[in-house]
């Protein structure tokens, strides 16, 4: 049986004091700034980010920045605008639909979902999800096309490696169109912009480089997703955001983190990496979840490949070492009657 005791946080108090604490020493001290900006997405990580900086800076140094489009759920802005009212932080919603038609964002997505979907029309939605549950299969995870159409039927499709890559690509850019906005606002009220990747996605990379990932502090990355959850509750983050299904957004039709991203539950995701991290054998974290040799060897080879495929996005982009560079110049002298030569 699944020990959910194990990631409890029995010193929360401390916990949260400690990360108020953080934040008060990186936006004061180390950046200078005066305040900070907060992409409020109606989710639990970024209401977390928002409430530990309200409580660490104040109401007035905290800046929520709503950024809905024509794809998102409107359960996203409604539950932004509640944690913005509760905690009565000074806010701003602009709607990217505008920015992303101009990028032909809707125009690149729906061309390829037609190519594989012919019958496709402003009634259906998609999205995005993989391929079986690693607990149950032992087949490839791989994503494919899902689409419902205006009576509900959905409709699996199979995408090509090409398709794949690019319907990804410019999804991404509804990220990456969010940083810029952050920075935007950050640079003009001269504050930093505060991430809210949390641990589970940031080890396996579930984050876009320069979109959520880019900005200046992690505040939640060694926190895992069901740590966010026990700390948002404590904090006493509105139930509505808490019971509420973790999801990417990014498409038009409801994707949940699991189906989207991982195929497994958090609960387990967060276990099976922590007991992996503590080097427990895999036959014992095995036990610790109920689940059989061959499905805790799945579930850590595909932690370990999204390990090592996201290394690139949670490191500075590398350099070419420029040692060998032989200059020719001669040694500069200095003294008080002589110019640099």
């Amino acid at each position: 049986m699944i020990n959910s005791e194990i990631l409890k946080i029995k010193n929360i108090d401390e916990v949260s004091n400690n990360i108020q604490n953080f934040i008060k020493e990186q936006v004061f001290n180390k950046f200078k700034k005066r305040g900070v900006v907060v992409g409020i997405s109606g989710g639990v990580d970024s209401a977390l980010v928002a409430t530990l900086c309200t409580k660490a800076l104040g109401k007035e140094n905290v800046l929520g920045i709503i950024m809905p489009e024509k794809e998102s759920n409107q359960q996203s802005k409604t539950f932004a605008e509640l944690l913005v009212k509760k905690l009565n932080i000074r806010s701003e919603i602009i709607d990217i639909t505008s920015i992303l038609e101009s990028f032909k964002i809707y125009k690149i997505r729906e061309s390829i979902i037609k190519k594989n979907f012919s019958t496709f029309d402003n009634k259906c939605k998609y999205r995005l999800v993989l391929s079986s549950n690693l607990i149950e299969h032992d087949n490839l995870n791989i994503p494919y096309l899902e689409i419902q159409d205006g009576n509900n039927v959905i409709h699996k499709i199979k995408l090509s490696l090409p398709d794949y890559l690019a319907i990804t690509a410019a999804t991404n850019i509804k990220h990456r169109t969010r940083m810029t906005l952050l920075y935007f606002y950050a640079e003009k009220n001269h504050y930093l912009v505060m991430g809210t990747t949390n641990k589970s996605e940031f080890v396996q990379g579930y984050f876009v480089k320069y979109g959520d990932g880019g900005v200046d502090v992690e505040l939640l990355a060694n926190l895992y997703k069901t740590q966010v959850y026990q700390l948002a509750q404590y904090l006493d983050v509105p139930k509505e955001i808490l019971n509420r299904k973790a999801s990417p957004d990014t498409w038009s039709f409801e994707v949940s983190d699991e189906e989207f991203f991982y195929s497994i539950p958090y609960q387990i995701i967060d276990l099976a990496w922590h007991l992996k991290e503590k080097n427990v054998s895999e036959e014992q974290i095995g036990k610790t979840l109920n689940l059989t040799e061959q499905q805790i060897n799945r579930i850590i080879n595909d932690q370990r490949q999204k390990w090592n495929a996201s290394k690139h996005m949670r490191e500075m982009p590398p350099t070419w070492n420029a040692d060998i560079i032989s200059l020719n110049y001669q040694a500069t002298k200095f003294d008080n009657d002589n110019e640099r030569t």
